[in-house]
This record gives structure tokens, C-alpha cells and sequence, in this order.
């Protein structure tokens, strides 16, 4: 025997569809302004896709940048219930959909996640943090990373240079790192060169000493007082800018 249909379930797609494409309107105790539904809806997909992408809007102009939203609107069945995660999914329909500008904008796909990595890490959740000391006694003694980060490889630098700047001439190999900062909670963006961003690779992944930072620069720095240097700047840089915490306690 079948199961009676569930009309609620029934009239909550209904609306949702319309509410989408603007078709079949369904029949609601409030006729009148169940035009409002989509109004209000769309309007709340567009100022937080506003809000998460201010870059990516600015490159590809106003109108190619409404006819996206639009168009996401109206063909992408979102996923998630939480409106801060809608970003992602935007980002993930770019990549899953044909749209005539994409080769005219290479690094849009990188910088529409670039963009969604700093809303990712402003909302994650605190992650446990070891103890840790500004004082370093000794030259063994073991950092302590700030877990709250990504490392993100990118082959255009709209990081660092305006966006509606960025010529073919300017496509490399570049790292940005997009952290959390541990005592204001605000994103921060760093741009670091490869060396750099293979010591804090290390650190974030295994106990680390300075001893062991100088032995990752040996590999592109013969000169001992130069390698002691370099990392000294790293150091001092990234406990700055508290990309590491400071030093473990003994």
C-alpha cells in the first residue's frame, strides 16, 4: 500500500522551485505575495554572494557578475542549510559549468576559492593549541605552530597586485598562507616564497626545532651566516605575525 503523499513536503519543493526560477508559482494561504518569497530569497543568496566574493565581482564587471548569480540561482540545488557555506558552492558551480568568460579570467577559479578560504577560516572552529612560551633558551627548542591556516599554492598573483592588473605576463608559481590570528581572531594573508613556505610546512606538521629549519635553507643557501639569517627573519616574521605561536615549554 502506498504511503499518502506528504502535501507540506509537497508545497515546500513547489515553493522552492518557484522561488528559484520564477515558474509555476504554487498555490499558498497568501497568494497575494508569495511573489515576495523569491524576492526576498534571491536577495539573500545576492548580498552574500556579494559579500564573500568582492573581488571576483570587481574582475568580471556587474553585469557578467548578475547573470552568474542568476543563473547559479536558478540550475544549483544548494546543499547546505547554513547560509555562510553557500560560497563554497558557488565556487564548486564555476568549476562544474561552462561560462563564456572563463578563459578570458584563468585565475578566477583560484581567486574564488582564495576569497572563500578567508570566510572557511574566519568561521571554523577553534582548534586545540598546545602550550606555548615567547622565551627561547635553547637553539633545539621546538616550535609551536598556529594550526588555524592554509597554505595556498596559486599561479597569478592577485594576492599581491590588483586583480584587473594581472596580465598572462605575470602567471608564476606564488604561495599565500591565510591564517587566523590567535588573539584577535581576524584573517591575515601572507605571501611567501617557497623555502619559506616549506619550513612552515614542517613545523605544521611535525615537532620542529630551529636547528632543523637551518638544515630545510641549507638546500637553497650554502653560506652558514646567510642561512642563520634567513631563518632568524622567518622566525621573527612569523611569530609577528602569529603564523607561529612561540616556543614549546620545556
Amino acid at each position: 500500500m502506498k504511503s499518502p503523499k506528504n502535501k507540506t513536503f509537497e508545497l515546500q519543493t513547489e515553493l522552492g522551485m518557484y522561488c528559484r526560477t520564477g515558474l509555476n508559482e504554487p498555490k499558498t494561504s497568501i497568494q497575494n505575495h508569495t511573489f515576495q518569497y523569491r524576492r526576498l530569497v534571491f536577495n539573500i543568496i545576492k548580498d552574500t554572494l556579494k559579500t564573500a566574493f568582492p573581488i571576483a565581482k570587481e574582475l568580471i564587471g556587474k553585469h557578467r557578475w548578475k547573470k552568474t548569480v542568476s543563473y547559479f540561482f536558478e540550475n544549483h540545488k544548494c546543499q547546505t542549510p547554513q547560509v555562510w557555506k553557500l560560497p563554497f558552492e558557488f565556487y564548486e558551480f564555476y568549476t562544474q559549468n561552462a561560462f563564456p568568460f572563463k578563459k578570458e579570467f584563468p585565475f578566477l577559479l583560484d581567486l574564488l576559492l582564495y576569497e572563500w578560504l578567508e570566510i572557511e577560516i574566519f568561521m571554523m572552529e577553534d582548534l586545540e593549541i598546545e602550550p606555548f612560551t615567547n622565551q627561547k633558551e635553547l637553539q633545539s627548542e621546538i616550535l609551536v605552530p598556529n594550526p588555524e591556516i592554509r597554505i595556498f599554492p596559486i599561479s597569478y598573483p592577485f594576492h599581491i597586485k590588483n586583480a584587473n592588473e594581472i596580465k598572462k605576463k605575470d602567471k608564476g608559481q606564488y604561495f599565500v598562507t591565510i591564517h587566523r590570528d590567535y588573539f584577535t581572531k581576524q584573517v591575515k594573508f601572507n605571501d611567501f616564497s617557497y623555502p619559506f613556505v616549506e619550513m612552515l610546512l614542517k613545523i605544521n606538521e611535525e615537532s620542529t626545532s630551529i636547528l632543523q629549519l637551518e638544515e630545510i635553507f641549507s638546500k637553497y643557501e650554502k653560506d652558514q651566516k646567510n642561512i642563520q639569517k634567513e631563518v632568524k627573519q622567518f622566525l621573527d616574521f612569523s611569530i609577528e605575525n602569529n603564523l607561529i605561536l612561540g616556543y614549546k615549554p620545556i
